[in-house]
């Protein structure tokens, strides 16, 4: 049973927890800084201690096989990547004692990214990942199921649900400017949160980083890869010219890349069929503070719906269901594409009132290729159009 105060919102990953503990002698919770994993650690488990406390860390890393006896189960580990030789500790003391929930760890990297952990635990453990706050887990409602629903529309009736869902342009805004850190997009001062995002990247940029690839890059260099990144958001991704942007080779940008996604900073979008892959920054409001922009484009609308839509298949964890993108060579795009046991929802965003000939055309070239598929028109008009079976217009707030 999860425990939560009374002021404290329900996670969606929450439900998982338990699941995950009555198969698996160990679970982790990951996911980035300030993202409320020890407030979720804390929750599930029946005792927790927190590596952060530098004389819980010694104590560990003096005896760790010791150090596992005589607690209450779950036993929760925050931050457990801090302490190497806890991992095959575990792992010997689940080989001996077998017994299913025994174990929370959360970390803030992947721990298998850590080249000083060298037991994977592979088998041993169940890893779930915590996203940032999405608009629907912030306001309380339940986990959204939007693009499974779209696929069952058949006509204009079938989107009724959409209005009654109460979004508003300024509400989409305000998610993009403050994100979905918990430690930090509840200030509702500006000033209060641009200092957060600045202390929490200096913690990663200067710190965290050097956990998975001990760079001597500078700071400077780190937070101008972020910054092209979050500018460029959703777009395929041009290596040689972010290593030009950030000053930093094409070889140790791989590197660099492969940090900052262990960090879960970053994420990669794969396309769906061939072509370069997309990255987007896990949390909006960091991504809005670094590029200094909040809703001034169609990328700003892809940014902000793949964050909120993506949770319907993070979440759910359904055999096969995948984020992509698609684009050809003759500049049709369709930025978003979730694949569910359903069928497919392509997703193209515009800032225009009435979607332009290019967002249409890229619409039809994709449903041309994928008959079977739908596509959502995300656009800034005030109505909802049905205008096939196949093609949706719909206001891009209305789809948080």
């Amino acid at each position: 049973m999860i425990k939560l105060m009374p002021h404290v919102r329900q996670r969606y990953l929450a439900a998982a927890i338990p699941r995950a503990l009555s198969h698996s002698p160990i679970v982790g919770i990951l996911g980035q800084r300030q993202v409320g994993k020890t407030t979720l650690l804390e929750s599930a488990s029946a005792e927790y201690i927190s590596f952060d406390r530098a004389a819980v860390l010694t104590q560990a890393s003096a005896d760790a096989e010791r150090f596992l006896q005589g607690h209450a189960v779950p036993f929760g580990i925050d931050e457990a990547q801090l302490c190497p030789p806890l991992f095959p500790a575990l792992k010997e003391h689940v080989r001996v004692d077998k017994r299913k929930g025994q174990f929370l760890l959360s970390g803030s990297v992947r721990f298998t990214s850590k080249a000083d952990i060298r037991e994977s635990l592979t088998g041993r453990i169940v890893s779930l990942e915590l996203l940032p706050f999405t608009m629907a887990e912030a306001d309380g409602r339940p986990l959204p199921d939007l693009c499974a629903r779209l696929l069952k529309v058949r006509s204009e009736n079938d989107l009724t649900f959409l209005r009654d869902r109460g979004a508003r342009p300024a509400a989409f805004a305000r998610y993009l400017a403050q994100g979905g850190l918990p430690g930090i997009c509840w200030f509702r001062d500006a000033h209060v949160r641009h200092e957060k995002f600045a202390s929490h990247l200096d913690t990663l940029l200067n710190r965290d980083i050097r956990q998975i690839y001990p760079t001597t890059l500078l700071y400077g260099s780190l937070r101008a890869l972020l910054e092209y990144l979050a500018r460029h958001q959703g777009r395929p991704f041009e290596l040689a010219e972010a290593a030009r942007a950030s000053q930093i080779s094409s070889v140790t940008l791989k590197r660099v890349l492969f940090a900052l996604e262990a960090l879960f900073l970053i994420r990669v979008v794969p396309a769906l069929e061939h072509g370069k892959p997309t990255i987007f920054l896990e949390d909006q409001g960091l991504a809005s503070w670094l590029s200094g922009t909040v809703l001034d484009s169609a990328d700003d609308i892809v940014r902000g719906l793949y964050a909120n839509l993506r949770q319907e298949i993070h979440y759910n964890s359904k055999a096969g269901a995948r984020i992509s993108h698609w684009r050809t060579r003759h500049d049709a795009e369709v930025p978003l594409v979730f694949d569910l046991a359903q069928g497919r929802v392509g997703i193209i965003a515009t800032t225009l009132e009435e979607p332009a000939a290019k967002s249409l055309g890229s619409a039809n070239a994709f449903l041309r290729r994928y008959p079977d598929a739908r596509v959502v028109v995300a656009y800034a008009g005030p109505r909802i159009h049905f205008k096939s079976p196949s093609m949706l217009w719909i206001p891009y707030w209305l789809l948080t």
